[in-house]
């Protein structure tokens, strides 16, 4: 898994034997098994998490019914604290989808680390700034789009998300009921182009 990872940054840039070596001894890599809780609605969050393996569901508790409003999956990065809210108490719950393997990041070893490796800081603000443009234009397609389109959208970019997860939490990431789910499918699988 920690090869994993160094591929990972290894896509922004090079990494040098010793930054490698840095890496693999002051990393955290844990499992995590399916349905357990990363964080709860109102808690403090310490912890950002980087995908290696698995999946992990972000929902909001509304009206006591559950809105699940992100999914991740390996090489996507989940920021709960970060910066100002590491401050604030969280407004929704992190959980496993399936059994998961997650890097753990938390700022003070954050900042530790990049005090006894300086070079890192440009990579990590690299990688937080491309982070952060992808969940800015998630958050905007998600707002902008019909539960259709969002299904659509899911099939073209991450179909495999789509075999990982229920019926029941695709409904309620794209905002409508399964029956009505049920309904988005036919409609599509009517209007999709045979091969001839």
């Amino acid at each position: 898994m920690v090869e994993k990872l160094l591929q990972y940054f290894s896509k922004f840039r090079p990494l040098t034997p010793s930054e490698k070596k840095a890496i693999s001894e002051d990393i955290d890599i844990r499992n995590f098994n399916k349905k357990e809780i990363l964080l709860k609605e109102g808690q403090l969050a310490h912890d950002n998490y980087f995908v290696l393996k698995g999946c992990v569901r972000q929902y909001i508790i509304k009206d006591g019914t559950e809105r699940i409003t992100n999914f991740y999956t390996d090489e996507d990065w989940i920021f709960p604290a970060i910066g100002q809210a590491a401050q604030h108490h969280s407004t929704f719950y992190l959980e496993c989808v399936q059994d998961s393997v997650l890097v753990i990041a938390n700022e003070k070893e954050g900042s530790e680390f990049m005090k006894t490796n300086p070079k890192f800081q440009e990579l990590s603000q690299m990688i937080l700034e491309k982070e952060i443009l992808k969940q800015q234009r998630h958050f905007t397609e998600y707002q902008n789009s019909t539960p259709e389109e969002r299904y659509i959208n899911l099939l073209e970019k991450s179909p495999n998300l789509i075999q990982l997860i229920s019926q029941i939490q695709l409904s309620s990431y794209i905002g409508v009921k399964p029956e009505s789910l049920s309904r988005i499918k036919k409609r599509i699988s009517k209007n999709k182009p045979t091969k001839t």
